[in-house]
C-alpha cells in the first residue's frame, strides 16, 4: 500500500502542476486575444507555474533528485511557496484584490501550504512520527483543496468564495 501511495501522490502533484500550466496558457491566448488587457493573472500563473515545476516531485525524481524522502524536502517546499508568494505580491503589488482576487486566493493558498509544509517538517524531523495519524491526512487533503483552488482562481480571477467580500468586510 505504500508504493501506491508514493506513486498517487507523485502523479497528484505533477497533475496539479500541470494545472497550473494550463492556468499560465490559458491566459496567455486571453491576454492575446485581447492586446490591451492587464497581464498580471497571467505573470501570476506563469511565476507559480514554474515555482510547481521546479519542486515537482515526478521531475526531480527524473533527474536524480528524490525529494520526497530528503530530511529537507518540506522546508524546501515551504520556501519555494515563501518565494513565490513574494514573487507574486511584487507582480500584483498596484493591484486590488477587488480588481484581480486571484490575487487573494493565491496569498491565502500559498500561505495555508506553506504553514503545513512548515507543520510536516516539524512533526517527521522534530518530532520524528513516522506513523499516520490525523494531521498527515488534514495536511493531504488541505494542500490539494488549496491547489485546485489557486488554479481555479488563475483560471477565472473571480471571488469564488467571498474572500475578497470577506476581506472588505474586515
Amino acid at each position: 500500500m505504500e508504493v501506491f501511495q508514493q506513486y498517487i501522490s507523485f502523479y497528484i502533484a505533477t497533475f496539479v502542476m500541470w494545472g497550473f500550466m494550463m492556468a499560465f496558457l490559458y491566459n496567455v491566448v486571453k491576454k492575446s486575444s485581447m492586446p490591451g488587457s492587464d497581464a498580471t493573472v497571467m505573470w501570476m500563473s506563469l511565476a507559480i507555474f514554474l515555482s510547481y515545476l521546479v519542486s515537482d516531485p515526478l521531475l526531480n525524481l527524473s533527474l536524480g533528485v528524490d525529494m520526497m524522502y530528503s530530511y529537507y524536502s518540506y522546508s524546501i517546499w515551504a520556501l519555494c511557496d515563501l518565494f513565490i508568494l513574494v514573487v507574486i505580491l511584487l507582480i500584483a503589488k498596484n493591484k486590488s484584490f477587488k480588481r484581480c482576487p486571484a490575487k487573494l486566493y493565491l496569498i491565502i493558498g500559498l500561505t495555508v501550504n506553506m504553514m503545513l509544509f512548515i507543520g510536516m517538517h516539524i512533526d517527521t524531523n522534530f518530532v520524528n512520527r513516522f506513523e499516520p495519524w490525523w494531521f498527515w491526512s488534514f495536511y493531504s487533503v488541505t494542500v490539494n483543496v488549496m491547489d485546485v483552488m489557486m488554479i481555479t482562481a488563475l483560471l477565472c480571477n473571480k471571488d469564488f468564495f467571498g474572500l475578497v467580500r470577506g476581506y472588505n468586510r474586515l
